[in-house]
């Protein structure tokens, strides 16, 4: 076996297509699109490559065949005034040396870079998409979370990797009644007029920049490896998920005219789109066919991104509220669509959101974990 970096379009390929090999004996794959994986090692839209850097590598068997992949990347963190190493993108065949070389790979560029941990499997980005080993739950992804065959965790656990943290995916159907103790945590907050609850059709991009940068620098201020967002990562996070945009399952909680929470919901693109194509590409037709779909909301479950609340607001059941006037809103929408909603990247870390998902009756569908490597 041999490691050979990826430096042109015929590496590149080879490193986007060995998912789908590794998984074509598995139904429940879905293979992602390949311009958003490509995006992620590209110096000109990643803007992680402005305080950090990235190598990847290839895997090769004695007949030259990609047998695995690994990147390995660091990155300034405002927040600890230090480089954090990370690696992703991780696919290996069942087999513990195969998985080896790579790790060591990662390992040993990293350290060459001064640093003494790694974290992953994890993003050169935000934690929204590509960030965790699937350990439970082995159903079809949603778009943005990988899915890993099983003997992955063996891998991991051989080469020493400790968990970190896990993150929860719970799921809920939008039909299903809400108990009477959320419904009577919701009402205090429904009858009060100062209290309001709507979706983003009516708000202008520069509204909603502003909205999700004052709740989310609020609520998340105090987690480790989570930086405040600026105005110009929101602009690119909201440019990032405008293509699939329903701007009906997009929310805003109010409080006067401070915005004070917000549930940001996706289609899942999967649905929508991805599990018809063959090799992770577009073409003219399949954009059409996408345009369609979303347009008609040819789509069962849609995918929650992230719900906040602003600190000063929590625990007064304004998360209750909120909840119980989407969901409302969401099951009288027309043409009726979204039956479900599965609420991503929940981190074991986060007991009050786990808290407030469980009390509405969400079930935990799957589980990721981070793991980390101490040199």
């Amino acid at each position: 076996m041999y490691l050979k970096e990826v430096v042109n379009a015929a590496d590149s390929k080879q490193f986007l297509e060995l998912p789908a090999i590794i998984n074509r004996a598995n139904r429940n794959y879905i293979h992602p699109l390949n311009s958003d994986i490509e995006s992620v090692f590209d110096r000109s839209k990643n803007s992680y490559f402005e305080k950090g850097d990235l190598m990847r590598w290839n895997l090769y068997d004695v007949k030259d065949e990609v047998i695995g992949r690994i990147a390995a990347f660091y990155h300034f963190d405002d927040k600890l005034g230090e480089n954090q190493g990370g690696f992703g993108f991780f696919e290996c065949i069942n087999q513990q040396e195969a998985a080896n070389l790579l790790f060591d790979q990662a390992k040993s560029w990293l350290q060459e870079h001064g640093l003494k941990q790694m974290d992953g499997p994890i993003n050169f980005g935000t934690r929204d998409q590509w960030w965790g080993l699937l350990i439970a739950g082995f159903y079809p992804p949603v778009y943005g979370m990988f899915y890993h065959p099983p003997y992955y965790q063996s891998l991991f656990r051989q080469y020493s990797f400790e968990a970190l943290f896990e993150q929860y995916t719970y799921r809920r159907k939008i039909s299903v009644a809400f108990s009477p103790a959320v419904l009577h945590r919701a009402s205090r907050i429904q009858q009060d007029p100062n209290y309001r609850f709507e979706d983003i059709s009516k708000l202008s991009e520069k509204e909603i920049i502003t909205s999700f940068m004052e709740v989310y620098n609020a609520a998340w201020k105090d987690f480790d490896g989570v930086n405040a967002l600026s105005r110009a990562e929101v602009a690119q996070l909201i440019a990032h998920m405008r293509p699939a945009m329903d701007k009906k399952i997009i929310w805003f909680s109010y409080f006067k005219q401070q915005p004070i929470g917000f549930f940001i919901n996706l289609p899942d693109l999967n649905q929508l789109l991805v599990k018809f194509l063959r090799n992770g590409s577009l073409n003219i037709c399949q954009k059409i066919r996408f345009l369609y779909r979303k347009t008609t909301r040819k789509c069962t479950t849609m995918v929650g991104m992230v719900f906040g609340i602003h600190p000063d607001y929590q625990g007064r059941g304004v998360e209750s509220a909120f909840i119980v006037n989407f969901a409302n809103s969401v099951s009288q929408l027309r043409p009726p669509t979204y039956q479900e909603i599965q609420m991503n990247w929940i981190g074991s870390f986060n007991r009050k959101m786990i808290a407030v998902v469980e009390s509405i009756g969400a079930e935990r569908y799957k589980t990721h974990c981070t793991y980390r490597l101490t040199f």
